[in-house]
């Protein structure tokens, strides 16, 4: 028999025994578990999933929802300790059971939430840059609205601000025409501006009605049943819970140990999300050791945190806002392998930067980070067309090499065919040389068949290709836009990111392309780059660099976000 269940505070919006099954055998309870007029209700506790304000925790520390799975139909989980269920959420009636044996959870009597859509055009702090992109689309016949998400924290004193402004078509219940449209990089006549954010495959989704179902959690024998409507609260004992078969970023069908809290409830289509909610301190535990080596010196390792953490606050009520959680577990947002990647140098490096965020002004720092720059950080600009922020500019790795104003082609190569002596391009004498560094010199090599075959099946139509050039640059040499050109017309590709994609994955945009022909024919293309990702704010090499040379945290960050502040909130 599983010993008493206790009833420490005697709170619930209900009777427990309205919310339990289970044979006399398995468990015994006090079902005298009454609600206090002040307490939340098991509707308000739904609702609440789906607010996009911040939670503090009992020492201080915001809490964030974060995605750990969706679209299931049913989880297992096995915890380490004794776990508390609160079926109906905080507030509700608590349930003691034993840890060391599995659990499972499933949904039925599903019923999907309903939305409405649009495509985000632009994005703006102000809503007067949106104004004249607004009259653009207006001219060419396109409704759009503006929508502000987001909003004002204050936290000791200090007052942050990540509200800011969409630019959308007029939002509909058909999502599929909202995907459309935002792919189209020809809405509103091609949109371009210096003062907002031109934004290229988002759909805004917006809940109008909750989804809804049955969530019943047993354990494998039956013998134990605890069911409740939209939502079950479970709390975690401190040395975690292991969840299976759960698809991580890149893995597939793995076992993830996770503490703080859960919650079940269902996702937009009715089927089984999984979110946690935890003070950002412990999330990040499962984000910076996934970001950085977990073996670098202590100073990067202290920087990355720092980042993670401005990038976790900023990020949290902009994003998922028709779903039940802040951020996802995914590269949209950050990685997060929960316990499961946590390590003691990062949890060290985590702790002794405990609440450091950076800021410009009152609002928070886009805190950007990439593996190697290449020795050129690039400009969000350049790489997003992102407004032009003086912490966000292109400049060189290390003053000992000059900034990127190569005339040509040839004067980049001349410049790649030196030894690199950025931070991020070598390791000093004596200090350990981590394989990232390779990426300060790369090659590539693409037929141009395999070209011809990408083409054909985007259905594009050129013919004969005969010439592939940049033809044009940012402030740090990246290439911006590409040009294919056939004996039958043109293909050109804009952006950063799609144009490294294009290529068969190419590690950044910062390279030149050396064409080989035979004869009069275009065969095959050689890439010569520096670089591995976007090159934008923080690069994780050169800070490895930074620290090895002796350098203190905070030193290597205003080295890559210049004139920030930072500032310790909690």
């Amino acid at each position: 028999m599983f010993s008493k269940t206790k009833q420490q505070k005697h709170r619930h919006g209900g009777l427990c025994a309205g919310i339990l099954v289970l044979s006399v055998s398995a468990l015994c309870w006090n079902s005298e578990c009454f609600a206090q007029s002040t307490e939340l209700t098991s509707h308000d506790n739904h609702a609440l999933l789906y607010a996009h304000q911040l939670g503090f925790s009992a020492k201080g520390a915001p809490t964030v929802r974060m995605r750990i799975a969706d679209n299931l139909d049913k989880l297992q989980i096995t915890p380490l300790d004794t776990i508390r269920v609160l079926p109906s959420g905080i507030g509700g009636c608590e349930i003691e059971l034993p840890g060391n044996q599995t659990y499972e959870i499933t949904i039925s009597q599903s019923k999907s939430g309903t939305y409405q859509y649009g495509a985000v055009l632009a994005r703006s702090d102000s809503t007067q840059a949106l104004e004249s992109i607004r009259s653009q689309c207006t001219a060419g016949g396109v409704e759009t609205e503006i929508v502000p998400i987001g909003s004002v924290f204050a936290l000791r004193g200090t007052v942050f601000d990540n509200r800011e402004n969409l630019l959308m078509t007029r939002r509909s219940s058909n999502r599929e025409i909202a995907q459309s449209n935002a792919s189209n990089e020809q809405m509103c006549g091609g949109i371009k501006a210096s003062d907002a954010e031109i934004v290229h495959d988002e759909v805004y989704s917006e809940l109008l009605t909750y989804p809804e179902a049955m969530i019943t959690l047993s354990d494998l024998t039956r013998s134990v049943k605890i069911h409740h409507q939209n939502l079950i609260w479970i709390t975690l004992p401190e040395s975690g819970a292991v969840l299976h078969h759960i698809d991580l970023d890149a893995k597939k069908d793995q076992d993830l140990r996770l503490n703080g809290s859960i919650v079940i409830t269902p996702d937009q289509n009715g089927k089984l999300a999984v979110v946690q909610s935890a003070d950002i301190e412990t999330v990040l535990r499962g984000i910076v050791p996934g970001e950085i080596y977990a073996s670098a010196p202590e100073a990067a390792l202290m920087a990355q945190a720092v980042a993670a953490r401005t990038t976790l606050i900023s990020q949290a009520g902009t994003r998922h806002l028709s779903d039940p959680y802040h951020l996802c577990n995914k590269q949209h947002c950050q990685v997060y392998n929960g316990l499961s990647g946590a390590d003691p140098r990062t949890d060290k490096a985590i702790a002794e930067t405990r609440g450091q965020v950076m800021f410009s002004g009152n609002k928070l720092v886009q805190s950007y980070y990439s593996a190697h720059c290449g020795g050129f950080s690039a400009g969000s600009d350049e790489t997003w067309g992102l407004p032009d922020k003086p912490y966000l500019q292109s400049r060189s790795d290390d003053a000992h090499e000059a900034p990127p104003a190569f005339a040509n082609d040839d004067a980049f190569l001349n410049w790649y065919r030196k030894d690199p002596v950025s931070y991020c391009g070598s390791a000093p004498t004596g200090s350990k040389a981590f394989t990232s560094t390779k990426h300060a010199r790369w090659q590539a090599h693409v037929e141009i068949a395999d070209i011809e075959a990408a083409l054909k099946k985007q259905n594009i139509s050129i013919g004969k290709i005969e010439k592939i050039e940049v033809v044009e640059r940012g402030k740090s040499f990246r290439a911006t836009a590409v040009r294919i050109t056939g004996n039958k017309g043109t293909y050109g590709i804009s952006r950063e990111l799609p144009i490294r994609k294009f290529f068969g994955g190419l590690k950044s945009a910062l390279f030149v392309i050396v064409p080989n022909l035979s004869g009069n024919n275009l065969k095959s293309l050689d890439f010569y780059g520096a670089g591995f990702g976007h090159g934008v704010g923080l690069c994780q090499t050169g800070a490895i660099g930074m620290a090895q040379r002796g350098m203190h945290w905070n030193e290597i960050l205003i080295h890559y976000f210049p004139g920030v502040e930072i500032k310790k909130l909690w």
